[in-house]
């Protein structure tokens, strides 16, 4: 898996970022609290939200308040595909190369779970959380439970679990068909006992429906008679309940004319009321109509009013705008002064821009010079200095040459020498009651072998003398030669810094020739020209806005010319109108309009009389339309009801309530009978089926032990094979827990090695039993001995827990694409933030993607692409630098 693209709305710190990451060393830095680790968070949630062992809740509890909605939108590749992965709080989706793959949080989860990297592996391998550095070396349960799940101890463990359950299984299978095969001579006895009750049980049914189609034809004639009877009864009952509604009906509508009768003649005197008081109301219209014309007239009093208050208002703001007008003359000429002036100053400023270009330029060269002279400073060194010791670096090159050649030649002596010294024991060995020289072979006696012994043993004492002497002077050559490479060590560094101090003279040579000085005046002076040229815009821009204004007053002023000149005809309308009506103020009009209002008011109540009239006159008609109909009904009710009274008396020609009663009662008692015979059949079939399914459960249960006789036999050889697979899995686990335990101390103690510098020359990993408990044992090799992790410092075990994490990544780099490390440096010193960076360049390149988040601006150095997150009040993440890839 390798991250492209994160894009966050509303998460933490975050209100809208996209962040996009490279192959290679990604850097996220910034200061503490900006949001680098939110990113990282961000990454986390898209990918496992809807795990079972994610906090419930997680998206609300990281929302921005009182912003959106929030989402986190991921793209990452893996195995040749593009994936994106969308989370807000409402919805969730994962998409391949594109194409809907899952929408459920859940179901997303178990995707990454089971196709990119499961939860524990990402978090306990690929992702190193801030503040989790130590805590895997220092707290023993966490260790153990990393190891198991980055070495696979548990996929073993998981493995031999399941085949024990398996072989539980089998076994309880086994017992259960040893028991399942015993009862087949019993199963055989009660198939025998069921095939006899199942003939018995067919001869009854045949004698049962026998009787039951004797019962049913009696049953039907019986029920022709009754239900035949019973209609006319049904229709006698029908009958007479019809006469009873229709003499009901009859004396309802009687009641219903007599009434409708006497409405109409109130209706009649209403109406003839109506008819008076219509003939006053036209009376009194030409009063009403006069009194309504001249409240209308009367309205343009107010009208009239307004108008003159009008006239008045813009009479005086025409003289204020004739008065601002008489001002543009004096503002044009002010107009052409400014332009001069700014057109002087401009040139002036022109002239000092490309002075300020050039101080700005020598600002930036002079902060460089002080980054570079600072740097020289931290690390403790002057120009003098740094090219003194460069300089004996170069000597300690040439003395290193020669020392490895005398160390090369005084380790040569001593081989041939302790040679000798072998070559002239094992002559003494042969010499020795031998009675012939080893040598020449000539015969010697003991006089002689006590001379040449004596010679040999004095020649064997001065060769130990010489390399006694010789290993001393290899120990001091050797002492000597471990200065010098501790001396040629700070090479790198001298050389960096060399290029540092290099820069330092250029910026200081070019600063020389630019004069800052004479630039600082001109840049002053620029500044000045610039505020001066700035006012005189603005003043500029001040007065054609004013000239603006006076040509829009020019404007206005015509326009309340018209607006006054409407008002004045409109004036004159008015009082033309009050002339026409033959009035000569409003004041008449109000008199007359007085006069007219009693007759007017008895108007108004009188003006809906004709509508009542015409509602009346409608009522009389639907009165006496709706008296026509009862008269109508009546006479119907009469005809239907002589007619149904002839019908009742032919229904109850030879019919009697006894034959009725008697008919009944001998369809029942025989249907009865028929229910009776039926069930008994119906129970002795179901019975049949009962015994036919026993058979056929009998039959299948001898089946089945058939086939339990038979799985029987594969029980017990799956029993066997499983039982040996079980005792395999155990060999390949303990081997590959030695295995992974010797990578992961090897590769923890060369890093950890090289971030003391050779302080501690490796770590142990080793199973070791304690209390009736076996767990895993860290040591740390100091001097040749094992101690354990309390004889570190603080930062010492920062370094060993961060070596121990990246040795835990890089076991796992055959199949890990992707590094996640969040914080690593805050508690490691200078010189181990400096091996970090070295461990990072040469180390993690082996991962595809590593993503590192610090706040340590040296880690920029082992970088290939660095995101900054800035902070104010919100996250912002920008692009500082590009690498090669």
């Amino acid at each position: 898996m390798r991250v492209r693209k994160i894009e966050i709305r509303n998460f933490r710190a975050h209100r809208k970022s996209v962040v996009e990451f490279s192959d290679g060393i990604n850097l996220i830095i910034g200061q503490n609290g900006a949001g680098k680790s939110s990113i990282l968070e961000a990454i986390f949630a898209s990918l496992y939200l809807g795990h079972p062992s994610f906090p419930k809740g997680y998206l609300k509890a990281n929302a921005r308040v009182g912003t959106g909605e929030l989402s986190l939108s991921l793209e990452f590749e893996h195995n040749g595909k593009t994936y994106r992965i969308t989370r807000t709080t409402k919805k969730s989706e994962l998409l391949e190369n594109g194409r809907l793959i899952a929408e459920k949080s859940s179901d997303i989860a178990r995707w990454v779970e089971r196709n990119v990297y499961p939860m524990q592996v990402y978090t306990n391998a690929l992702y190193i959380r801030q503040g989790e550095i130590e805590g895997i070396i220092t707290n023993r349960e966490v260790m153990e439970k990393v190891l198991r799940k980055v070495l696979g101890i548990e996929d073993y463990e998981n493995a031999e679990r399941n085949s024990g359950e398996v072989i539980r299984e089998l076994k309880r299978r086994k017992e259960n068909l040893k028991r399942l095969i015993e009862r087949k001579a019993e199963i055989e006895g009660n198939l025998r006992d069921a095939e006899k009750r199942f003939a018995e049980t067919l001869r009854k049914i045949s004698e049962l429906r026998k009787r039951e189609r004797e019962l049913s034809a009696e049953v039907e004639r019986l029920s022709k008679l009754y239900q035949e009877m019973k209609e006319r009864k049904e229709l006698i009952a029908s009958l007479e309940k019809r006469i009873a509604l229709l003499e009901k009906s009859l004396a309802s509508e009687e009641k219903l004319l007599r009434e409708r009768e006497k409405r109409i003649e109130e209706l009649k005197l209403e109406l003839e009321e109506l008819e008076e008081k219509k003939a006053r109301l036209e009376e009194l219209r030409p009063l009403a109509e006069e009194y309504t014309e001249l409240g209308k007239l009367l309205k343009l009093k107010d009208e009239l009013s307004k108008v003159e208050v009008g006239l008045s208002s813009l009479k005086e703001k025409l003289r204020s705008l004739e008065r601002e007008t008489a001002k543009r003359a004096e503002l044009e000429k002010k107009l052409e002064e400014l332009k001069k002036k700014e057109a002087e100053t401009r040139r002036e400023y022109e002239r000092l821009k490309e002075r300020h270009r050039l101080y700005q330029r020598a600002l930036s060269i002079l902060g460089e010079a002080e980054k570079h002279r600072k740097e020289l400073e931290r690390a403790g060194y002057t120009v003098e200095k740094l090219e003194r010791e460069l300089k004996e670096i170069g000597e300690a090159k040439e003395e290193l040459e020669k020392l490895q050649e005398e160390i090369s030649k005084v380790r040569e002596n001593i081989a041939s020498l302790k040679g000798k010294k072998a070559e002239l024991r094992a002559n003494m060995e042969r010499l020795e009651g031998a009675k012939i020289c080893p040598l020449c072979r000539r015969p010697i006696d003991e006089h002689e072998e006590g001379e040449i012994l004596a010679e040999y043993r004095a020649e064997i004492s001065r060769i130990e003398g010489e390399v006694k002497t010789l290993e001393k002077e290899l120990e001091r050559l050797r002492k000597r030669e471990l200065e010098l490479r501790k001396l040629l060590a700070r090479e790198p560094k001298l050389i960096r810094l060399k290029k540092t101090a290099d820069l330092l003279r250029e910026a200081e040579e070019r600063l020389e020739e630019l004069g800052i000085e004479e630039l600082e005046k001109d840049a002053e002076l620029f500044e000045e020209t610039k505020e001066k040229l700035i006012g005189l815009k603005k003043e500029i821009r001040g007065v054609r806005e004013r000239l603006d204004e006076l040509e829009d007053l020019e404007k206005e002023t015509e326009e309340v010319k018209k607006e006054l000149h409407a008002l004045e005809e409109r004036k004159t309308g008015i009082l033309k109108r009050l002339s026409e009506r033959g009035f000569d103020s409003f004041e008449e009009v109000e008199e007359r309009i007085r006069k007219l209002e009693k007759p007017y008011r008895e108007f108004l109540s009188l003006k809906d009389v004709p509508r009542r009239i015409e509602a009346l006159e409608k009522k009389l008609d639907i009165e006496r339309r709706k008296a026509d109909e009862s008269r109508e009904n009546m006479e119907r009710l009469k005809a239907e009801l002589g007619k149904v009274r002839s019908e009742l008396e032919e229904a109850k020609k030879d019919f009697s309530e006894e034959d009725f009663e008697r008919a009944e009662r001998e369809y029942l008692e025989r249907s009865r009978a028929l229910e009776r015979a039926r069930a008994e059949r119906e129970g002795a079939e179901s019975l049949r089926g009962e015994i036919a399914r026993l058979i056929d459960e009998l039959k299948a249960n001898l089946g089945e032990i058939e086939k339990a006789e038979k799985e029987l036999e594969l029980v017990e050889k799956a029993l066997a094979d499983l039982t040996a697979f079980r005792e395999k899995i155990a060999r390949l686990k303990a081997e590959e827990e030695l295995r992974g335990l010797e990578e992961v101390q090897k590769l923890a103690g060369e890093l950890f090695s090289e971030m003391t510098e050779g302080k501690y020359q490796g770590i142990r990993l080793r199973r070791e039993k304690r209390y009736g408990k076996e767990r895993i044992e860290l040591k740390v090799l100091y001097a040749g001995n094992e101690v354990g992790i309390d004889f570190l410092s603080g930062g010492e075990r920062i370094a060993l827990g961060l070596a121990f994490r990246l040795a835990l990544s890089l076991y796992k780099v055959g199949n890990l694409e992707l590094l996640i490390l969040d914080e690593p440096t805050p508690f490691l010193d200078e010189e181990r933030r400096k091996k970090l960076v070295e461990i990072i360049s040469n180390q993690l390149r082996k991962i595809p993607q590593v993503i590192i988040v610090s706040h340590d601006e040296e880690l920029k150095d082992a970088a290939d692409y660095v995101i900054r997150v800035t902070n104010a009040g919100e996250a912002r993440v920008e692009v500082e630098s590009l690498g090669a890839y």
